[in-house]
């Protein structure tokens, strides 16, 4: 026995309905997982710079008394002594203000 094109149409929207469906459903897990899992992947708006050695030395900044790895600090020698600093701008303010207290 034939099956008539109402029969056949049918059975295809079925299946769109079903494919439909499923997309859906993916559609819905990928935005949950992206949005409210912390294990998703999110795209980030800054690069992050590379990770410091771990286990690596911090050292004190001696003007703003922030904490960074060796690595990543400004080196400067004041009066025979190295010290380190978090940013070239802190080691001027710092610089300042040794000569002010000249």
């Amino acid at each position: 026995m034939q099956k008539s094109h109402f029969d056949i149409w049918g059975s295809v929207l079925k299946m769109l309905r079903l494919i439909i469906a499923v997309v859906i459903v993916y559609l819905i897990y990928r935005l949950v997982k992206t949005s409210l899992l912390p294990s998703g992947k999110r795209s980030e708006k800054f690069p992050r710079r590379p990770a410091s050695i771990e286990g690596e030395e911090m050292v004190k900044d001696p003007y703003c008394n922030t904490y960074i790895p060796l690595g990543d600090a400004y080196k400067a020698s004041i009066n025979g002594e190295t010290l380190y600093f978090c940013s070239k701008e802190c080691f001027e303010k710092y610089k300042r203000k040794i000569e002010e207290e000249s």
